[in-house]
């Protein structure tokens, strides 16, 4: 069987669909653990975090599956509409770690994202986001391709800092 090429001449990363990226960033906070996921799974809080992006609330109950958010991100004159829906979400609950998993159905962005809340000794939880990202257009998903290991390590980058950032606020210091 043949290996699938683009137009670069490039295979997709072993193990990876072509335009996908994916990347896991984690962090470790002084606060209970259901704290820490109450505040990250409160979507349009993270307005406040991700630079140039204001997250809205399209329908469903809030933290539960069928929840719709959508993260719309601008760069200029540049629109990106990160559509997303909750499937599942279990919050942290004493020797049980939190986890909540959401599908992107959007038209430039599918994909999965999960977020793990871990109990991390007395006051102290650590979590662990990860994407898993499709880039859909076939030319914007050629040129995630030729990014190499690129995209996900700026994807990383991007969701530490996010995470750094929301730090006061997990930790209760604002």
């Amino acid at each position: 069987m043949a290996q699938r090429r683009g137009l670069s001449g490039r295979a997709p990363r072993p193990g990876r669909r072509r335009g996908e990226v994916v990347f896991t960033a984690r962090a470790a906070f002084r606060a209970e653990p259901g704290r820490v996921f109450e505040v990250l799974t409160d979507w349009p809080r993270q307005s406040a975090w991700v630079p140039a992006t204001v997250v809205q609330r399209r329908g469903g109950a809030p933290g539960r599956p069928g929840e719709r958010f959508a993260g719309v991100s601008r760069l200029g004159p540049f629109v990106l509409d990160d559509e997303m829906v909750v499937v599942s979400s279990t919050p942290p609950a004493p020797g049980r770690e939190g986890r909540v998993r959401v599908r992107k159905v959007g038209a430039v962005l599918g994909g999965v994202v999960d977020l793990v809340v871990r109990p991390d000794g007395p006051g102290r939880a650590r979590v662990e986001w990860t994407e898993r990202i499709l880039v859909r257009p076939r030319a914007l998903a050629l040129l995630v391709d030729l990014g190499g290991p690129v995209p996900a390590l700026l994807g990383r980058a991007a969701f530490g800092a996010v995470l750094r950032a929301a730090r006061p606020e997990l930790e209760g210091r604002r």
